[in-house]
């Protein structure tokens, strides 16, 4: 523990005294010498033409820091720049920006931040310590059945309180799932004494209570349970732990207060992802290891099958990460940190299943099971701290953490108009769609006169077989023949009504006379005769007879409840649904597959046709039909007419497209396969490639390439080619409607046929429900607490535009703060919300984040975050100069205008679109391997076959990451002298892969004992534009201790290397610019929140999603709070430079392009959020459009200045 050292730090330090800015603003020429500073009243330009910061911000950060710059190392970086053709490009410059920043604390920037973090948390340190030294008091025998908060002193006496009052508590809360969002009960305990909550509707029983949450229904924390607390509080800074304590915040009555509270949230599962936590795969290995044989075995089995090749043999080879870290329920994390008895969680089940009744019955043993929780999460915290504090050192880390856990979302009425206009529109869109499919599945039927199906593409064999009519034997008449065979839909009463019919026709004279006008008509002897058949119908009747069986089971029987007329039980979850509305993938029909899935049958197939008509088993397929079909579809699109059909078969032994095709999911192992393939693994794999070769000739289609075909599906005429899986050709497609086809949907490529046009409305539909299908549960379960008039704050009740008659509430966010072992911010509804989309029902959910009358939300993305932080660690490494590397540099002055900029450029080289490109270049640094680009270029273009996507993936990355080479180690040095051997070196010693082989070839000739010999002491990339980058992060990823470079916080655990040795590589690579990220984050929490309490900035912070923050302030605050922000951007990415050794920071990274002033989350302050159940945009809802200010437009708001004017 650090705290006596962080005391003394905190109130030992003074602040450095502000530095005068200058005011130059003038261009100037580049420097002729490397070192050389400009002369005053010029732009500061680096040796590479990059424009840095302005001479008085430097000053200001960097404390006058003199830049220095070795003419070698320009050189070098200039040779690297005309290697990739980007030296000599313009560069652009910005206007200097001349800003007066707040005083600094400490010698340097990190001391400033170091001191900033420590001041924040030492209160809640300081508490944190109180329940790490404590011993808890005994368990009370028993608890009180009282409601609101009892304490139950150290003789057990127990007495009714307002509210915990004590400075640090664990605590648990528990829920009746079934009552809905209400907290049940409550368990806390302090240093000094354990308390129990009891809520009002566990203690009265009443027939229903209110869904409208109020702060009546929550837990008091920090007020009486009466009090309003409108007005800002002079509470204490308190700290509650818990075990994914977010979701007891959520039962909190003061986290609800617009104005916010000082307490603050450790969460035990937290710190445990950041010291031990794991990763997803190495999540179903551990449940293998540790509960074995039944759990989790099948899951890590098929796991295995899908991520690795047969030949490579056991991915994991070491295990011993199994002990230090564990998955993150409280039962297993207490046995790994605290080890004993194991947990019992059987009552928890009450919770989640039982009634309120249940509860009450059960409440002695419910209670103690919710103290025991928290006696285990108290044991836990006790062993957590102190290896955090080791292995996080650095206080921003812990400052950063207790500001994420307490993210908070105002909300509106509008919250309940959205849920309600969403949830009609998808409604109505449901029976229109039901009512699309139902008409298809009529149109279907009748093509079962005169056998039509044969002939359809789609429904040709579905079951056709019709169930013949059955009536009892009459035994009063003489048996008719019938002239009808089995499928006849036509029963004797209707055959004897067109009898009568007809004799009435024959025998009709004219006018009817008036005795005929008394004797009974025609239709009257024809429904009597009609009336007597009923006695023929047998007992049980039957299930529509005459119609075919794929049709009788979308209709449901007429005795079952709520019967309605026709096919009314399709849905697009059954397997006849895409085959009724005739789903074609680029012209070729959709067919499933048992074996495979969901896939189409390509025509011209000849190998496998019947030698005679009517030989084929089974339903016969429409093969010619199909080709007419795709011809078709070719004259639609302009495409050249396929070369005769009939001979379009080629006959080839599996070539190496083929082969890879079956090695490809090794993008998913995370160790590189040249370091794991031993020598009788590459046998193995030879074996086989070999066996493949040698295999029985395979025919394919010439003029089409896809995810096949599979021969073994057997369909005279037709290839069968599978759909492609977004996880690799393994894996089979369940549904042509799932999310992952609707990029397919809108180009084109999956489409009804031409002329269906209910077939086309049910696919426009179900792109247009897919977002509020799958994610209506969530968004509806979302706990909104209201706020009465008095639990507002004055700024809001006296405002003009305040409503009493609206309602004003808020969402808390569970939000995980260090959810994966990245330590990335986790949560289900809002770190995962797209943006609002035209033709996606409920998109605009982040837009329903409105602020109450009198604030603003204020935030900004944080440009190119994890590129700039890949880049500038290459930049350190390489020349330690900013836009020395091809990468860096297209990360500072690329331009997506000529094509410099990073995406156009990797868009260039492989030929996909700039959107593709993207995803391409966040895959790679974050760590993905050749195989998972070309998986990639083949979702993004199912046309392309294995071979190119080979190829454009393997030129992809020989032109960014580039090519491996090898720094030789004293034994391959030695071997080389000894056995006088050339190798081509490159500039830096390296040689490369044929040198290596070639020397281990001689080596192994040369040796009597057949010695393994260690030539190779380092792997390097080389060549590409991010080559110094990935060496970068690969020596930190596979150093003893990988740590992040500015912050020092320690990877998991489970993930260091001396527990997975050569495992998990792509994951440590990965953790390395992800947690960079997240360190980035803290940054910027840790000043954000200075300068809020330093100036009297009203606000809070409110969300961070993805790379993007947003903070809601009071309206008159709202600019000052903007130059805040842009102020933490310049001070954080300052602080990045300065941790790697780069006294200085280009001017185009240094601020946010633009930061945003709105009424409403969103993504732009300009877009509508027009959608389909908000098709009137943001108007509806009465938000204007929000301001969009850069930092010159900042400055010129506030004049430069924090200070209230």
């Amino acid at each position: 523990m650090r705290r006596v050292s962080w005391v003394r730090s905190v109130r030992g330090c003074s602040p450095q005294p502000r530095r005068c800015p200058s005011s130059s603003s003038a261009s100037r020429p580049l420097p002729e010498e490397p070192g050389q500073e400009p002369p005053t009243g010029q732009r500061r330009m680096n040796p590479l033409n990059i424009q840095m910061l302005s001479r008085s911000l430097h000053e200001q950060i960097f404390r006058g820091a003199r830049v220095r710059y070795s003419a070698e190392e320009v050189r070098r970086s200039v040779r690297h720049l005309q290697q990739h053709g980007l030296w000599g490009r313009d560069t652009s410059t910005l206007p200097d920006v001349e800003l007066r920043l707040p005083r600094m604390y400490g010698r340097d920037i990190d001391e400033h931040f170091r001191l900033l973090a420590q001041k924040q948390s030492l209160p809640y340190l300081e508490a944190a310590e109180e329940l790490l030294r404590c011993q808890l008091p005994p368990l009370p025998e028993r608890w009180a059945w009282r409601l609101g908060w009892t304490r139950y002193g150290p003789q057990g006496r127990a007495e009714p309180v307002e509210f915990p009052e004590e400075r640090a508590l664990v605590l648990d809360v528990e829920v009746c799932v079934a009552e809905g969002h209400c907290p049940t009960l409550a368990v806390a305990v302090s240093p000094h004494a354990w308390y129990s909550w009891c809520s009002r509707r566990l203690l009265e029983q009443r027939y229903s209570w209110s869904s409208h949450l109020t702060l009546a229904d929550l837990i008091p924390m920090e007020s009486p349970a009466g009090a309003s607390c409108a007005s800002k509080q002079d509470w204490m800074e308190r700290v509650v732990v818990g075990h994914n304590v977010a979701f007891d915040r959520a039962f909190i009555k003061e986290q609800y207060l617009i104005q916010g509270s000082k307490m603050r949230f450790l969460d035990t599962m937290s710190m445990h992802m950041a010291i031990s936590g794991l990763t997803g795969f190495q999540r179903s290995l551990w449940m293998a290891a540790k509960q074995g044989k039944r759990r989790g075995l099948q899951q890590v089995k098929e796991h295995m099958k899908k991520t690795r090749s047969k030949a490579e043999g056991p991915v994991v080879t070491s295990w011993d990460w199994v002990h230090v870290g564990s998955i993150n329920n409280l039962a297993d994390v207490h046995a790994l940190y605290v080890g004993g008895e194991p947990l019992e969680k059987e009552a928890r089940e009450l919770f989640v299943k039982g009634t309120m009744a249940d509860i009450r019955s059960n409440f002695q043993d419910l209670v103690s099971y919710c103290a025991r929780d928290v006696q285990a999460t108290h044991e836990v915290f006790q062993e957590q701290l102190p290896l955090f504090m080791e292995r996080c050192p650095h206080p921003v880390t812990f400052a950063g953490m207790l500001e994420m856990g307490v993210s908070y979302l105002p909300v509106n009425g509008n919250w309940n108009r959205y849920l309600d206009d969403a949830q009609g529109i998808y409604e109505e869109l449901q029976k229109e769609m039901k009512k699309s499919l139902m008409n298809l599945a009529n149109d279907a039927c009748q093509l079962l006169h005169e056998h039509r199906y044969k002939d359809d593409p789609w429904l040709w064999d579905l079951e056709w077989d019709t169930q013949e009519f059955k009536q009892k034997k009459n035994p009063g008449k003489k048996k008719k023949k019938k002239g009808q065979d089995g499928n006849s839909q036509v029963s004797p009463a209707a055959m004897g009504a067109e009898e009568s019919a007809q004799e009435w026709q024959e025998a009709d004279p004219g006018p009817p006379s008036e005795e005929e006008e008394l004797k009974a008509s025609a239709s009257q002897l024809c429904l009597e005769r009609l009336k007597e058949t009923v006695a023929l119908q047998p007992k049980r009747l039957q299930h529509l007879p005459g119609h075919p069986g794929w049709y009788r089971k979308l209709c449901p029987r007429l005795e079952e409840e709520g019967w309605v007329p026709g096919p009314s039980l399709i849905s697009l979850q059954m397997r006849v649904t895409p085959k009724l509305m005739r789903l074609a993938w680029d012209g070729f029909p959709l067919h499933y597959s048992e074996k495979h899935g969901w896939g189409y049958l390509v025509p011209g197939r000849q190998d496998n046709l019947p030698a005679a008509p009517g030989e084929s088993e089974g339903p016969s397929c429409p093969h010619r039909v199909i080709e007419s079909l795709y011809r078709q579809h070719c004259l639609e699109k302009g495409k050249e007419q396929p070369p005769g059909l009939e001979a379009a078969v080629e006959d080839e032994v599996m070539d190496s497209s083929t082969i890879w095709q079956k090695m490809e999911e090794l993008s998913r192992i995370e160790v590189d396969p040249e370091e794991k393939m031993s020598k009788a693994d590459q046998s193995l794999v030879l074996e086989e490639m070999e066996e493949l070769r040698c295999a029985e000739k395979k025919s394919k289609p010439s003029f089409h390439h896809g995810n096949g075909p599979y021969n073994d599906v057997n369909i005279p005429g037709c290839w069968f080619f599978k759909l492609p899986h977004k996880d690799g050709n393994d894996n089979n497609v369940g549904s042509p409607f799932a999310k992952d086809f609707l990029p397919q949907m809108e180009d084109g490529t999956l489409r009804a046929a031409v002329g269906r046009t209910h077939g086309t409305r049910a696919l426009e539909i179900n792109k247009m429900i897919s977002f509020w299908r799958n994610a209506h549960k969530r968004i509806s379960s979302q706990m909104v607490v209201w706020l009465k008039k008095g639990e507002l704050p004055r700024v809001v009740t006296r405002h003009p535009d305040y409503n009493e008659e609206e309602s004003y509430g808020a969402i808390l966010p569970q939000v995980v703060t260090a959810g994966t072992v990245t330590r990335r911010a986790v949560e289900p509804t809002w770190l995962t919300a797209s943006n609002a989309r035209a033709d996606r029902v409920g998109s605009e959910l982040k837009a329903m984040v409105q602020v109450p009358p009198g604030y603003a939300l204020v935030g900004a993305d944080v440009d190119s975050q994890e590129l700039w932080i890949a880049a500038v660690l290459g930049e350190a490494q390489f020349a330690g100069m900013h836009g020395c590397t091809a990468f860096g540099w297209m990360t500072l002055q690329g331009k997506k205008s000529d094509g410099t900029d990073l995406h156009s450029k990797t868009a260039a080289t492989v030929g996909i679109s700039r959107e593709h490109a993207k995803v391409f270049n966040y895959g790679r640094i974050y760590g993905a391997g050749q195989p998972f680009a070309e998986r990639l270029l083949m979702q993004f273009n199912h046309r392309l076959t294995p071979q190119q996507a080979r190829d454009k993936a393997q030129q992809m990355y020989a032109v960014t990451k580039g090519i491996r080479r090898f720094h030789l180690s004293e034994e391959g040095e030695w071997l080389v002298t000894k056995l006088d051997l050339a190798v081509d070196r490159a500039e830096d010693g390296s040689v490369s892969a044929q040198d290596v082989q070639r020397l281990q070839r001689e080596a192994m000739k040369g040796s009597r004992w057949e010695k393994k010999w260690n030539v190779v002491e380092q792997r390097v990339w080389a060549g590409g534009t991010e080559s110094e980058m990935f060496n970068k992060l690969e020596s930190i990823a596979l150093s003893p201790s990988p740590q992040t470079p500015v912050l020092g916080c320690h990877i998991s655990r489970a993930l260091e290397p001396a527990m997975v040795k050569g495992e998990f590589v792509t994951s440590r690579v990965n953790w390395v610019v992800q947690s960079s990220a997240v360190d980035y984050l803290h940054l910027m929490l840790v000043a954000m929140k200075w300068l809020f309490e330093e100036f009297d900035i009203n606000g809070r912070f409110c969300i961070s999603i993805h790379d993007e923050v947003r903070y809601l302030v009071q309206h008159q605050d709202r600019y000052r709070a903007a130059l805040a922000l842009q102020i933490t951007n310049l001070l954080t990415r300052c602080m990045f430079a300065y941790k790697l050794g780069l006294q200085d920071l280009p001017q185009s990274v240094a601020f946010f392009s633009a930061v945003d002033i709105d009424q409403c989350l969103r993504k732009e302050v300009t877009m509508n959020c027009v959608t389909p159940s908000n098709p009137m945009g943001m108007e509806k809802y009465g938000i204007p459009q929000g301001e969009a200010l850069d930092i010159y437009q900042i400055i010129e708001i506030t004049k430069g200045s924090l200070e209230k004017q």
